[in-house]
């Protein structure tokens, strides 16, 4: 079974839908990604935070690899405003946006650590700036542990560092699971 046929089982069967991380975070995302930004959303998921931030940004690219998250109502929204992408993010097409800014909400530690790089890669490739946000805790689902990299803050700060000459740690709005905020920035 491939990663995206999982995470489509996973969509489907595993509670994912109950939340929305990144719609918790768009608050937090506005304050920092000015208004008027391109943003390309990795592992843009159900769309959920595209609906909040869609007055706030130029244009969202949206990308993920597991087609069933995406609902309905940011479905109705793809056009020159908000695009949809089907892809793995460790190979993301060629002509692929790039953008000012990226988000990656609670996406990373659940990548096989050997495909890490190669996303991290496309994502500079990608966009200027990029927030991240990640737990190490397990995400049992439909029997599997989802993270599969379980790293601190220090850890993710590293793996930014190596993209982003300048980066950020930031405590989540969110503190319940653990949750941290990197933000690796141009200048």
């Amino acid at each position: 079974m491939t990663s995206g046929d999982l995470f489509n089982m996973v969509w489907m069967l595993g509670n994912y839908r109950l939340g929305s991380t990144a719609q918790r975070l768009a608050p937090w995302l506005k304050t920092r990604i000015p208004e008027g930004s391109i943003v390309n959303d990795y592992g843009s998921g159900t769309g959920r935070a595209e609906l909040e931030l869609i007055n706030h940004c130029s244009v969202i690219n949206m990308v993920d690899f597991a087609d069933a998250a995406l609902e309905e109502p940011a479905r109705k929204l793809i056009g020159p405003k908000l695009t949809y992408t089907v892809s793995p993010l460790e190979s993301l097409p060629e002509d692929f946006p790039v953008a000012d800014w990226g988000i990656c909400i609670n996406v990373l530690m659940t990548v096989d650590p050997a495909k890490l790089d190669a996303i991290m890669q496309e994502m500079r490739r990608t966009c200027h700036n990029l927030v991240i946000e990640v737990y190490s805790r397990a995400d049992v689902r439909l029997g599997r542990d989802l993270t599969l990299i379980k790293g601190d803050a220090v850890f993710w700060r590293r793996e930014m560092n190596k993209y982003w000459p300048i980066v950020e740690s930031h405590k989540s709005p969110d503190q319940r699971m653990g949750r941290t905020i990197t933000v690796g920035m141009e200048k």
